[in-house]
């Protein structure tokens, strides 16, 4: 009897115990939500985000070209002896260029003076014959058939020392083209050749570019009447974009490959080199309604782009959008907002994605 009321009791403070550690004891308070707000923000700028109309532009691949060029070759064989300029040199007309090795000629040259001379030595001693014979001829000494033969021999020899001494004039000639020099004033854009390289009659050795520069693209047929001559074009060159002027047209398309060419002005800058690839943006006369942001309210992100937009609440989202091509200080964007949402265009820096705006737009 008493180790059951033992073992009553000790089991009836357990239960206690237990009810007490649970709450049992304790007021009970109803489950609520608990409000939260994150960090505030002010100070920034907001933009109603709309479609605007902008200029349809496309573009097209193009290349810069000189006004004038000189591709610079030969018409001798012989090593490149020196070379006294490099690409991107600036040339004076009449500078020496380079000079081409003459040995051969000047080989040629002395073998065509002893060959004169020896024919001419011919030459005389066949006219003083000649003169003798005609002499005799006279009182009927020789037989004419005599005199023919002596005559023809002389008419040979005449003949034999003009033809080596025009091959000598043309060795003389051809020695000028021994030493390369600039036709004219301007740029050496390329050079295909080093010193000691052999060459031959037409090797090209050079080209020389006389600014301005240009552009030179070919339009597809269907913009043949959109383009004029004076209209303006955008050119990105050297990683940046500059304004050009239609200055050239063809007159009709190419049948062959339905585009026709335009020549476009540059501004002048000493980088610039003929061949460069360029590409050449020609606004249309037509346009298209888009979504423009300013480009302050871009948020970079390694190669991600965002925006902070702003819900009606207050609370500020970070959003990843696509853009499209710049039109002075706004960006098109092409997917990722609304017409009608509203951003922070200005003071970014003070956003963060769940901060609350203080004031409400």
């Amino acid at each position: 009897m008493n180790s059951f009321v033992k073992w009553g009791g000790f089991t009836g403070v357990m239960v206690l115990t237990i009810a007490w550690l649970g709450g049992a004891f304790h007021p009970k308070i109803a489950p609520a939500t608990v409000e939260t707000k994150g960090q505030t923000v002010g100070g920034v700028e907001i933009y109603k985000v709309k479609k605007e109309y902008i200029p349809i532009k496309e573009y097209y691949a193009g290349t810069v070209i000189a006004k004038n060029t000189a591709r610079l070759s030969t018409r001798i064989a012989g090593f490149v002896e020196k070379i006294y300029v490099d690409v991107g040199d600036t040339v004076k007309k009449g500078q020496l260029l380079m000079v081409i090795d003459p040995k051969d000629l000047l080989a040629q040259k002395e073998s065509l003076k002893h060959q004169i001379e020896a024919t001419k030595a011919q030459l005389w001693a066949v006219k003083r014959t000649y003169d003798r014979l005609k002499a005799l001829a006279e009182v009927d000494a020789v037989t004419p058939h005599q005199l023919d033969m002596v005559k023809a021999q002389y008419k040979a020899l005449q003949n034999a020392v003009k033809a080596l001494e025009s091959a000598l004039k043309q060795i003389d000639n051809n020695l000028k083209y021994a030493k390369i020099k600039a036709p004219f004033d301007g740029r050496i854009s390329m050079k295909p050749v080093n010193e000691g390289d052999f060459v031959g009659p037409g090797s090209f050795l050079m080209a020389i570019d006389q600014p301005p520069y240009e552009v030179m693209v070919f339009l597809p047929e269907r913009l043949f009447n959109e383009v004029q001559i004076g209209q303006n074009a955008e050119v990105s060159i050297n990683g940046k974009k500059v304004e050009g002027k239609i200055i050239r047209k063809a007159p009709m398309v190419d049948p062959a490959s339905r585009s026709f060419m335009v020549k476009i002005s540059l501004p002048q800058d000493k980088k610039l080199v003929s061949g460069k690839s360029v590409y050449v943006g020609i606004t249309l006369n037509k346009k298209h309604k888009a979504i423009l942001i300013p480009k302050s309210a871009i948020f970079k992100w390694g190669d991600f782009t965002a925006v902070y937009v702003i819900q009606p609440d207050g609370v500020i989202r970070l959003r990843f959008v696509r853009l499209g091509l710049s039109y002075g200080d706004k960006v098109e964007v092409l997917s990722g907002l609304k017409e009608g949402e509203i951003i922070i265009s200005k003071g970014i820096n003070k956003a963060c994605d769940g901060c609350v705006l203080i004031a409400k737009p």
